[in-house]
């Protein structure tokens, strides 16, 4: 049974261990798979400048500055403090600098004298040196202080040069990751709610943070939605003078889901690879300087410039026409009424041709006279849609209706025609293809708003360069083909297309069932034996219809043949909130008609294992927690049963960790805090607006994320104990040299007496966590509980391994020495016989000398007789005397080894814990070390009362050598440390305040128990008397005998092992003697 249940928990663990390989692999996958970077870089014409302002609020703030940008002749300007432009601010992020407003800024400067503007802008930059605020939010509010106090100093530059014609009365926001955030927060912020109108946020995490650390930070995401809620949402007035376009990065940034940002008060949110003209996914830091994206932006910034006050125009109607042109594709089929159209005069003296096929294509070396390509408006179902492909036309308006009722020579024109430019799109293609524009058309929808319209008709202007028109007329549904998606477990390609209609350029897939964010497919797009071109060219554009704007591209040419990745970048919120998912995911193909296509599509799991670890990898922190505490539990449950200790990895493989129960009762849990609104109100959390997290947390995912935390706790507690157990001597080595290059005794005396004097480190630490931060004196506690445990460790190993040896020796000893027993016990019984046959002559002559008188020489006889019988019974009762301390002794060294082995399991556990809660604290640390040179104090410390609390229970937790035994409330403990993992398996993965919160407080109900709690007397006296039961049954009767046999031998016998045991510590003894003396 046991060996069954040993074979169940390998099992087990294993399965662990593979969920973690598939963790690993799916890191691996996002460091490799999109490692190309289609980035342009931006150069430098001239050495950038950054002007150092010195402000009020730099004496409450030191280690913050304001920068104003410039370069080349224009330097000097910004030294005199002479700005006459349109003010912007960049605002860095996580570690960010301010001279990664470089790329921004030189371009607008390039720009501006490049074009021969009468206006230009004035970049300054914010430095927050360097800090964490996307770790530590307890930041977040003095950079938002700062930063407003910084545009209150930009409008102050400007209202004191008296030769601006317009002063600026409002600055444009920039952010960058989470300065995008405090750039949102600035623009309903009551200081800047009047001085802010335009943010733009590039990587930011606006819906919620990537993970909620601390407090700080929640309450942060809480005050701002807070603000927007008062001054912005159903405010018509107000958001009218608020804009906020955001940015994301897609699949090459690692560090920010793109799908977190993403605002519901933003005008506009697109990721990059969906931007006109971008088409690009740079990583995180890559998008500042990324020249497409720059461009795109600069272009924005100079079209929204009042050519008559020079500043930025506040008429949001154009602010939306501009941000929509530059940053929003046309991905309509049918007119909008709402949307105002030109009205065109078109050239009658032109080439008008008209084709009657329904798909064809049109190449022409160069274009030498303006050509309009007629299609005709009819009634037919197979002429209900249209989709035209534009290679090198530049035209701005290049697709029109109109009513060719004219006639000019031999062919009809139109006089008049009506841009559908709103139709038509730049169409993303690869790098050596050229330019190209897509529109597609729903024909029969223009004929019902204008039923006078004969033609569509295709403008295409004169040009040198080698012009392409691919034509593909259809009834819409026969190129529209319903996917069904492969299943996870299904290997190999499934054919969705055995071959694309000859000739044809519109295809589009409906992805059905492809809504979570998790899953990961390919699409295989590959010419049949009979493509004509020796070069082909097909673009691949998925869209989902629930996230707008994020779409992205993907090239299939004779050069490469890779496959799509299909992946999303935010899950379908009617599969979250249990809905009927009525939209689906669709892929767009515009082929080459010169080939002809097979298309099929395969289940990724490499793919889809990134994709977990993409947006599900902060969860495995609050499950590592709950996993450490489920440990905790099975410890003490096994020592309140059985009396000892589990090992770490025995906890780990106890049925307690399973997963069977608390992944079920965390499930309950969270549907109970989600249905009563007073619990939803208690844990109120900005990760709740994280629409992913609430599928993650309803959803089955959790068990594999449960499954990987399980395998890295299974290998941090292999690595901790290989290096307590194999670097303890190395360790202590290490600190004997630092604390005294030269003099061992030394180091070895203060070693010896931090292990001795604990409550001296405890109070230390205590002392730090006001001086300096709760998270230093956390590090500093943890550092020394290892160095205790290894101390532990090394003691315990040296004695138990010393006692393996001494057992080993001893049996091989009496292996050898068998032959020669057997020799010396019949060379005893031969002298025992002479002796005994000695004695009866003796008597004999005994007799005969009394007969005879003879009594000197039977008194002598006597004499030897009697002094050898009594230096037999000497001995005997010497070595009986003295083998039964050795007994008692022997049994207590088990003892001890047994209660050893019990405390280091016991503090391995509370280290465990520890551990746990100062990771989770880690981003405090680095953030007061980063500003100890400003200041030794960290404000606002949110691990302070965390650091506090677990200082003081180290001076009462590290003067216990092991649990006590017997107490009376280890059940309880053990029900609140399952209650706590549950809660923190539910509601962790929203904050990791509770992760925090929750160990310390663990911690603290264990300390107060092994200090304060009673023992139970009932339960000792019956195991006292079982114990004693048992020792006095230890022995059989029969036993006895052959043991007092053995009693005389034993002080002599080479191969006692006890003797063993003494040899081997006196040689260890020796051997550190001289080891210190090398030292």
């Amino acid at each position: 049974m046991k060996l069954m249940k040993l074979i169940r928990s390998s099992i087990f663990q294993g399965l662990s261990l593979l969920f973690l390989l598939g963790y690993l692999l799916g890191v691996l996958n996002l460091h490799f798979s999109d490692k190309n970077n289609y980035c342009f870089m931006t150069y430098m014409f001239e050495y950038p400048q950054f002007v150092h302002l010195s402000m009020p609020e730099n004496k409450i703030y030191p280690q913050y500055a304001l920068f104003a940008y410039s370069e080349g002749r224009f330097t000097e300007r910004a030294r005199k403090m002479w700005f006459d432009g349109v003010p912007v601010l960049f605002i860095p992020g996580n570690s960010g600098s301010h001279m990664q407003a470089r790329s921004l800024a030189s371009v607008a400067l390039r720009k501006a004298l490049s074009g021969g503007y009468d206006y230009h802008f004035d970049y300054f930059a914010i430095s927050y040196n360097e800090e964490l605020s996307g770790l530590y939010g307890g930041v977040l509010q003095s950079q938002t202080r700062f930063a407003a106090a910084c545009i209150e100093k930009i409008l102050d530059l400007y209202k004191e040069n008296n030769y601006i014609k317009s002063v600026p009365t409002s600055v444009i926001l920039i952010g960058h990751s989470m300065g995008g955030l405090v750039a949102k927060r600035l623009l309903v912020h009551p200081s800047t709610v009047n001085s802010t109108s335009i943010a733009i946020t590039l990587a930011a995490p606006l819906e919620a943070p990537l993970i909620n650390f601390d407090i700080a930070m929640n309450d942060y995401y809480l005050s701002m939605n807070h603000e927007w809620e008062n001054f912005v949402r159903g405010n018509q007035l107000m958001t009218d003078k608020k804009m906020l376009l955001s940015f994301g990065n897609g699949p090459r940034d690692l560090l920010m889901p793109s799908g977190l940002t993403l605002s519901n008060d933003s005008d506009i949110n697109t990721l990059t690879t969906a931007i006109p003209g971008v088409w690009v996914s740079p990583d995180h830091v890559c998008i500042v300087w990324c020249k497409q994206l720059v461009m795109a932006i600069n272009k924005y910034l100079f079209s929204i410039v009042n050519p008559m006050t020079k500043q930025i125009s506040y008429d949001k109607q154009l602010l939306m026409s501009r941000a929509k042109q530059y940053f929003q594709a046309n991905r309509s089929m049918t007119i909008n009424p709402e949307i105002p159209k030109a009205n065109v005069t078109m050239t009658a003296d032109a080439f008008w041709y008209e084709d009657n096929r329904r798909m064809y294509q049109v190449q022409r070396p160069e274009i030498d006279k303006t050509t309009y390509l007629m299609i005709r408006l009819v009634k037919f179902p197979q002429n209900r849609f249209v989709a035209v492909e534009a290679v090198n036309v530049s035209d701005k308006d290049w697709i029109y209706g109109c009513n060719a009722k004219h006639t000019y020579n031999t062919h009809r024109y139109c006089k008049h025609a009506v841009s559908l430019t709103e139709l038509s799109r730049w169409s993303g293609a690869a790098t050596e293809f050229r330019k190209r524009k897509l529109a597609t058309v729903n024909l029969h929808n223009v004929m019902e708003h204008y039923p006078d319209w004969s033609h569509v008709v295709v403008k295409v202007s004169p040009t040198r360069k080698p012009v392409t028109m691919n034509i593909d007329i259809n009834d819409y549904a026969s190129r529209q083909i319903f996917v069904d998606l492969p299943t996870f477990f299904e290997f190999g390609k499934r054919i969705v297309k055995p071959e694309t209609e000859r000739d044809s350029l519109y295809y589009e897939l409906i992805l059905r069932d492809f809504n979570a964010i998790h899953e990961a497919y390919l699409l295989y797009v590959e010419p049949t034996a009979n493509c004509k071109a020796s070069r082909y060219h097909v673009s691949a554009e998925l869209h989902v219809p629930w996230a707008k704007n994020h779409e992205y591209y993907h090239y299939f040419t004779h050069l490469k043949r890779s496959p799509m990745k299909l992946r999303l970048f935010k899950t379908n919120p009617n599969l979250t909130l249990g809905l009927e998912t009525t939209e689906h995911a669709k892929i767009t193909l515009l082929l080459d008609p010169q080939c002809q296509f097979i298309l099929s599509i395969s289940s990724s799991w490499y793919n889809r294992l990134a994709q977990f670890t993409r947006n599900y990898g902060p969860v495995l922190i609050p499950y590592v927690a709950a996993i450490v505490l489920l440990a905790a539990r099975s410890i003490i449950m096994n020592f309140q049963e059985s009396g000892s200790c589990l090992t770490i990895h025995g906890a780990l493989m106890s049925e307690g960790v399973k997963p069977y129960y608390c992944l079920v009762f965390s499930r309950l849990a969270t549907k109970i805090f989600l249905a009563i609104p007073l619990f939803s109100f208690m844990f109120e959390s900005a990760s709740w607006r994280d629409l992913e997290l609430q599928y993650f947390i309803k959803s089955l995912l959790v068990l594999p994320a449960y499954m990987t935390a399980l395998g890295i706790v299974n290998i941090v507690a292999a690595a901790i104990m290989g290096a307590m157990v194999f670097s303890s001597q190395i360790a202590h080595r290490l600190l004997f040299k630092i604390v005294w290059r030269g003099g061992g005794s030394l180091a070895e005396k203060m070693a010896t007496g931090l292990h001795k004097l604990p409550m001296i480190v405890s109070a230390a630490l205590v002392c730090a966590v006001p001086l300096s931060c709760g998270a230093a004196s956390l590090a500093a506690g943890a550092a020394f509980y290892a160095f205790m445990l290894s101390k532990m460790y090394e003691e315990y190993l040296e004695d138990y391994v010393y006692k393996i040896m001494a057992k080993l020796a001893s049996k091989v000893c009496r292996m050898f020495n068998s032959t020669r027993n057997k020799y010396e016990k019949s060379e005893t019984n031969l002298i025992s016989k002479a002796l005994s046959d000695a004695k009866e002559s003796n008597l004999r002559s005994k007799e005969i000398d009394e007969i005879e008188g003879n009594d000197k020489d039977s008194t002598n006889n006597v004499g030897q007789d009697g002094s050898s019988n009594t230096d037999c019974a000497l001995v005997s009762a010497n070595k009986e005397s003295e083998r039964k301390p050795k007994e008692g002794s022997i049994k207590g060294e088990s003892k001890d080894l047994d209660e050893d082995f019990n405390s280091i399991n016991f503090h391995m556990m509370l280290f465990f814990m520890w551990i746990t809660v100062t990771l989770v604290n880690v981003p405090a640390l680095l953030t007061w070390a980063r500003n100890f040179k400003y200041s030794m104090v960290l404000k606002p410390d949110t691990s302070y009362h965390t650091g506090l609390v677990m200082s003081v229970c180290s001076s009462c937790i590290w003067q216990i050598n092991g649990p006590r035994r017997n107490l009376k409330h280890y059940e309880a403990v053990s029900s609140l440390l399952f209650t706590m993992a549950i809660f923190i398996l539910a509601l962790g993965p929203l904050s990791l305040t509770i992760v925090n919160y929750g160990i310390t407080f663990t911690f603290v109900v264990i300390t107060l128990q092994q200090v304060c709690d009673k023992e139970d007397v009932q339960s000792s006296t019956i195991e006292g008397t079982n114990e004693s039961k048992n020792d006095n049954d230890e022995k059989p009767k029969e036993n006895q005998k052959e043991e007092a046999d053995n009693i005389q031998t034993n002080d002599c016998d080479p191969c006692n092992e006890n003797r063993i045991f003494d040899a081997f510590k006196n040689l260890q003894d020796k051997f550190d003697l001289t080891t210190m003396d090398n030292l």
